[in-house]
């Protein structure tokens, strides 16, 4: 009896014990880590493929909190984003988006981990989980103000908080904005979105949120004069003049003026600065525009500058918006003038050969008229050198025989092209100048020992055949152009600066450039390092580069003034078009009516007596 009763009492004692073990907690995520989840979903993982993660805390129950939502959130994400976990070290590779998941301001704000330095100028977005339950509003918003202050230091605009409002249903999402009307420049925390019934309430974009007005803020501007990227109209030294900002002219000047009408900020101009070589230190100008950067005097230099890497590690660059070339620029000398041409129109060969035929011709004629017994030498010469011109035979003059004939044929056939020829030379002459043959390529200014004139050595030229110069690349071209004839001299200079000096002196200039380029010339602005206006700037930038905005800035500085001699013109000659000849045209129908004028009054005097003493 006993036996069979005994699997009946191990079945009731083990219903027992079962009952007294607790059933197993099932994670259920509160509408924060929901509203993260969606967030992720519908921002993130479409459009990328990776996300960083950071947890920050100051206990341990939160930290298991945090851990057992972190652990849902990657359940859900499955494979679709791959999922960087972040530590307290130099990170150098994050990636674009950033999830933090924090329980108090506190916490956040003791956030002392660092990116790369290379990657400062890139932009990143902060998803900030707040779960900090706070009792007042202005308790909360001032824990949003040192959260955003301390993103601000990390350069990031971009930042979205999420935190549970008094409701447990709805979510609440605050970014913040840096500047206000009245140029109070401040951080104002801003509610941009909710969360509520799993959806979001406003379907705008949570990140992407860049910076759109700066409510009549002034930005302090470090400029370098040079044309035609920045030129000045009136006196650049007058600080009364610089307020006027429309006097700031040039590719560089059009488009800030342009991005300050954009984003609402007033322009002050600082005294225009000089570059300085890479041999000086910054620090020896209070005026140079890197120096005025570095010491945060200035926000933003213009002038032509390059995106080289010189300055990276200095200084940020907003993106290139033009391009031109480094050149080398030389003389061309004038050997033969037009005049000089013009009595020089062939080689001696062809004058000998001129002067051969006119005497063969001449023996010609003496032997034709030696049986009639009369020859006149110098009538004989005329009629040569007058056929020669151009004139006519007289019926006389023209020989019967058949062979002399043919002689004869043959001297005015020559004629017709030798006359043809110096007419051709006579037109490139009145229409084309004359210059000699200059280096096309940089390795031929190496090989005829051409003299470098620069503010500093270069290592795209020998050292030794380098000659200093201080003074800016103007009074180069003017030391150039100044030079005796067959020096071999040369500098440095962008297309634009270069084109723009050929158009302001073209009566005189006589400066080229070498076909072959140095280098691209990529053209920036710079900024302070981790400028928040790096961003902001590159995409209303490359908006404008996409309407062609920034390509019509370009062409009306620099399309009117690319009017350049060039050393090989000669090769490339553009058709005659009529209108060229307008000049020669008029004074041949002047002459015309001149002729007829003389024509009718020697008809006239026919009866007038007193008109025919003038035609007697």
């Amino acid at each position: 009896m006993l036996l069979l009763l005994w699997p009946w009492l191990l079945c009731h004692l083990s219903l027992v014990c079962l009952g007294a073990v607790q059933p197993v907690d099932e994670y259920r995520p509160s509408e924060l880590v929901n509203a993260a989840l969606h967030v992720l979903e519908s921002s993130v993982g479409p459009r990328f493929n990776a996300l960083s993660v950071m947890e920050l805390s100051r206990s341990n129950a939160q930290h298991r909190y945090q851990r057992r939502a972190l652990t849902y959130l990657l359940r859900r994400l499955n494979e679709r984003v791959a999922v960087q976990l972040l530590q307290d070290k130099p990170i150098e590779q994050p990636r674009d988006h950033i999830l933090f998941l924090v329980d108090t301001p506190q916490a956040f704000r003791a956030l002392h981990f660092q990116f790369a330095t290379t990657l400062f100028d890139r932009e990143f977005n902060f998803l900030i989980l707040l779960s900090w339950r706070v009792q007042g509003e202005q308790a909360l918003l001032a824990g949003l103000h040192d959260i955003f202050a301390k993103c601000l230091r990390f350069h990031v605009l971009n930042a979205v908080v999420l935190v549970e409002s008094a409701d447990p249903s709805v979510v609440h999402f605050y970014g913040y904005r840096l500047y206000a009307p009245d140029c109070n420049v401040s951080i104002t925390p801003k509610l941009v979105n909710r969360y509520a019934q799993g959806q979001l309430l406003s379907r705008g974009h949570l990140f992407g949120r860049a910076l759109r007005s700066f409510y009549g803020c002034p930005l302090t501007v470090s400029w370098y004069p040079l044309p035609p990227f920045v030129m000045f109209t009136g006196d650049r030294e007058d600080p009364q003049q610089r307020l006027e900002t429309w006097r700031l002219t040039g590719v560089d000047g059009e488009l800030l003026k342009l991005l300050a009408k954009i984003f609402k900020f007033r322009l002050r101009l600082l005294p225009p600065c000089e570059k300085k070589t890479l041999e000086h230190s910054y620090s020896y100008s209070a005026d140079d525009c890197f120096h005025q950067l570095g010491v945060g005097n200035s926000s933003v230099a213009i002038g032509a500058l390059s995106a080289s890497h010189l300055h990276r590690e200095r200084f940020s660059t907003t993106c290139s918006y033009h391009q031109s070339a480094l050149v080398f620029v030389v003389r061309t000398d004038h050997y033969l003038g037009a005049v000089n041409q013009l009595v020089q129109p062939f080689c001696g060969t062809v004058w000998l050969a001129l002067i051969l035929s006119c005497l063969a011709v001449l023996l010609l004629q003496w032997a034709w008229r030696r049986r009639s017994g009369y020859f006149d030498l110098a009538a004989c010469a005329l009629r040569v050198h007058t056929t020669l011109l151009g004139n006519p035979l007289e019926a006389p003059a023209v020989p019967r025989a058949g062979p002399v004939r043919c002689y004869l044929g043959a001297w005015l056939l020559l004629a017709l092209v030798q006359r043809v020829a110096y007419q051709g030379k006579l037109y490139d002459v009145f229409r084309l100048p004359y210059y000699p043959p200059v280096p096309e390529h940089i390795a031929e200014l190496l090989e005829g020992d051409y003299q470098y004139l620069s503010s500093d050595y270069v290592d795209y030229f020998p050292q030794h055949r380098t000659q200093l110069r201080t003074f800016n690349y103007l009074r180069r071209f003017e030391e150039l152009e100044a030079a005796e004839d067959g020096a071999r001299l040369t500098t440095s200079a962008l297309l634009g600066n270069l084109a723009h000096y050929n158009h302001l002196n073209w009566q005189h200039s006589r400066l080229t450039h070498v076909r072959e380029h140095i280098y691209l010339y990529q053209l920036v602005m710079y900024l302070r390092r981790h400028s928040i206006f790096k961003f902001a700037f590159d995409r209303k930038l490359k908006q404008l580069q996409s309407a062609g905005i920034v390509g019509q800035i370009n062409r009306y500085f620099e399309h009117r003034m690319q009017h350049e001699p060039y050393a090989h013109a000669a090769h490339e000659v553009s058709p005659i078009r009529q209108e060229m000849f307008c000049g020669l045209y008029f004074i041949y129908h002047m002459m015309l009516l001149a002729a007829f004028l003389v024509f009718l009054l020697e008809l006239i005097s026919l009866r007038v007596i007193w008109l025919r003493r003038y035609f007697i």
